[in-house]
């Protein structure tokens, strides 16, 4: 059995027509035997009487049914109602209050005109306009605000009134103002087509400049010559849209979505306009789901581990972090990046014993303070450090599935560009060399010159500020579901990672650290020669190249390539790659590389690449010097020549008197030479003279010289002998 009770609406079916009679209960009688209501939608109804069994018979035989009925005019809060408004209202309610509060017998039609009259004398308002209010009052649920004024329906609200010849619109406030001019379907699609052209584009030009361009390009009736430059002619100012009038157009027909993209780019608009309807949580079904890797410049300068007075610049900082939990499962503080070597030194601490890493920096810690040390199912990074095909092995050997984020949409990564912002909250903006301002006053004191902490220093604090957010972050805005409800899961990271880990594990992927390490590395190839592997210009040696004659087989035959990763920072090794990323050869710099030791493969480059521009340019100084050493020995040949052959010439010698007699000549000539480069450590200058015993006549008897000296060879050593001397290459 349908109840009925106050306020009720009610839709009665008509038999004989298809009209349907809605009315509203407005009184009760406390023995349900009568009650009043009223027509809803009759604007001179008054309330009626009726049975109560008539209505309870009525819904038995479905002859009627409750509705839901609601006023859109009628607000339900005070909040937003204009103050005139409100005072409109209370005036109203002021004239039928004391008619409407005495019920029922402000139902009855004798009663309630002696109220009416009453009313008049205290109020001055018209009869009808009293009952109008009471009408409204009724009809409206009985509700105060059913009494607000409704200029919604005034004119003809939301419909687009026909042009005529009297101009619509405000009346002018001078008479000499002009009128302007009635917005028709013509100018309309004028003014719409300015909007769009000279509006809605990139320039993000003002409103009033659109509305000059508009008229300049739509409303023009011809140009002048103003020297070089055609100025359009604009009508009189009343047969032309108003400022006003362009504005009004613009609000009522904008699209709003498709101004800020024509203006502002998709990109922007989907980054700072666009709804924010979901939740990065529900893309996660539990840890390691999905981790978020981001890096930033900390907004702190800091000093030099090796001088403290050396300012060294701001760190970078790179957060891993797992969406599910919120849980930092992976950092990275240094000088790399934003970079791949960077991401891979974070990638690279997610599989890290964490206390291992915390006992570095000499901070205990003890197992469950910071547990994680997994890769994801997915990992969400920036298109610069993970795009390309350097993060290859990271997909196809340890499993991890990249999603890289578009251009500008740092809101895909949203939970761990929060963590920055926190992390500046929590610790960095309290660190001696904070960046408090972006932009320093003049005068007012470098905060650079405030840097006191080292690296080193200011990782302690970030592995702090990690251990503060995975175990005692409080976050109320957490979006529990209903299972964490019902088992009381604080929403604190390490009791999320616990939950997650207890009731829906499964996406943690565990790996060795150094097969982690090994398939972040910069991957290349290395050639196998006689002289070591060959690198980059260097020459490495391991084990398994010398158990399997690897030099002596390139030395033998021809050089191979093979398969080597390695770490940019340092020469010092690479490593071979062998059984697709599971396992590798160490391969250390050769002794005779010295020179390389301890350097970063960027700087051997360097100095490679300075070495063979120096040989190129070397080669034409040698050109040079070649060419300057030629022409001189040609100088000095030329003149020595001229000075042989003109002494030839005046000689009386034959050919074979000259040749016969080196052996002779070769000697006195040494004899001479001793006496000039012979050592005298004594100030007094040696003698140019030559003894007179020591001089050698020119012409001698050959044929007894030789006749005398002449002793035939004994054996085949003599003979060689006899032949050298004959040659003047003995002494």
């Amino acid at each position: 059995m349908q109840t009925l009770c106050e306020n009720m609406v009610v839709e009665w079916s008509l038999s004989d027509s298809e009209n349907r009679l809605i009315e509203r209960i407005l009184w009760i009688s406390p023995s349900r035997d009568l009650l009043f209501s009223i027509a809803m939608q009759d604007d001179k109804a008054f309330p009626v009487m009726k049975t109560y069994t008539e209505y309870t018979v009525g819904f038995e035989s479905n002859l009627c049914r409750q509705i839901e009925w609601i006023n859109d005019s009628i607000p339900l809060l005070d909040s937003g109602i204009d103050s005139e408004h409100l005072s409109l209202r209370d005036k109203s309610w002021d004239a039928i209050k004391e008619i409407v509060v005495d019920e029922p017998a402000c139902f009855d039609k004798g009663f309630r005109g002696a109220r009416i009259r009453e009313a008049q004398e205290r109020t001055g308002l018209h009869k009808s306009t009293l009952y109008r209010y009471l009408r409204r009052y009724w009809q409206g649920g009985k509700m105060k605000n059913a009494l607000l004024p409704h200029f919604n329906n005034c004119g003809s609200f939301g419909n687009d009134r026909e042009p005529k010849e009297i101009k619509r619109g405000r009346p002018r406030k001078f008479e000499d103002a002009p009128v302007g001019i009635n917005i028709d379907e013509e100018t309309k699609q004028l003014l719409r087509s300015g909007i769009r052209l000279f509006y809605n584009n990139k320039d993000k030009a003002p409103l009033k400049h659109a509305y000059q361009k508009t008229l300049e390009k739509f409303f023009a009736s011809g140009f002048r010559q103003s020297g070089n430059a055609l100025v359009p002619i604009l009508p009189p100012p009343e047969k032309l849209p108003t400022f006003g009038q362009y504005k009004y157009w613009f609000k009522k027909e904008m699209d709003l979505e498709d101004t800020l993209k024509s203006r502002h780019g998709n990109k922007r608009f989907a980054l700072d306009y666009r709804p924010i309807l979901g939740s990065s949580t529900y893309e996660s079904f539990g840890p390691g789901s999905r981790f978020q890797v981001d890096a930033t410049v900390a907004d702190v300068y800091l000093v030099s581990e090796y001088r403290r007075e050396w300012i060294i610049g701001r760190p970078i900082i790179y957060i891993v972090i797992d969406v599910f939990s919120r849980y930092i499962v992976g950092i990275y503080i240094g000088l790399e990046g934003p970079s791949w070597i960077g991401a891979m030194m974070a990638l690279a601490n997610t599989t890290t014993n964490k206390v291992r890493f915390c006992a570095q920096y000499g901070i205990p810690i003890e197992p469950e303070e910071w547990v994680s040390s997994h890769l994801p199912q997915k990992l969400t990074a920036d298109r610069g450090e993970l795009e390309g095909n350097k993060p290859s092995h990271l997909i196809d050997v340890l499993g991890v599935d990249v999603e890289n984020a578009p251009p500008y949409r740092a809101d895909w990564k949203g939970i761990v560009e929060q963590q920055f912002r926190l992390t500046n909250l929590r610790s960095i903006r309290f660190i001696p060399g904070a960046i408090k301002e972006r932009f320093r006053e003049r005068g007012e004191r470098d905060y650079r010159l405030d840097a006191k902490l080292t690296l080193r220093e200011f990782t302690k604090i970030m592995i702090q500020n990690v251990l503060y957010h995975n175990n005692h972050h409080h976050m109320l805005w957490y979006d529990r579901n209903e299972f964490m409800v019902a088992e009381d899961v604080t929403p604190i990271p390490r009791e999320l990672w616990r939950w997650g880990i207890i009731n829906r594990n499964g996406r943690l992927k565990k790996q060795p650290e150094h097969i982690v390490k090994l398939n972040l590395m910069l991957q290349g190839e290395a050639t196998v020669t006689s002289a070591g592997i060959q690198f980059k210009g260097m020459h490495y040696g391991c084990d398994l190249a010398m158990r399997e004659q690897w030099f002596v087989k390139a030395r033998a035959g021809k050089t191979w390539r093979v398969k080597v990763c390695y770490d940019p920072r340092s020469t010092n090794e690479i490593y071979l790659w062998m059984d697709i990323g599971h396992q590798f050869e160490i391969c250390t710099l050769l002794e005779r590389e010295e020179r390389y030791q301890n350097k970063r493969f960027e700087e051997v480059e360097d100095l490679l690449e300075i070495e063979r521009y120096q040989g190129r340019h070397q080669e034409t100084s040698n050109m040079y010097s070649k060419v300057e050493l030629d022409a001189q020995r040609e100088a000095i040949v030329k003149e020595a020549t001229q000075k042989t052959n003109e002494a030839i010439k005046h000689s009386e010698e034959s050919n074979n008197q000259r040749v016969k007699g080196s052996r002779q000549r070769r000697t006195n000539e040494k004899l001479l030479n001793r006496e000039q480069e012979a050592f005298q450590l004594s100030e007094k200058a040696p003698s140019t003279e030559r003894p007179s015993d020591n001089v050698v006549p020119l012409k001698r008897d050959n044929h007894n010289e030789m006749k005398q000296s002449y002793i035939p060879p004994a054996d085949k050593l003599s003979k060689i002998k006899a032949f050298l001397n004959e040659e003047g290459d003995d002494e």
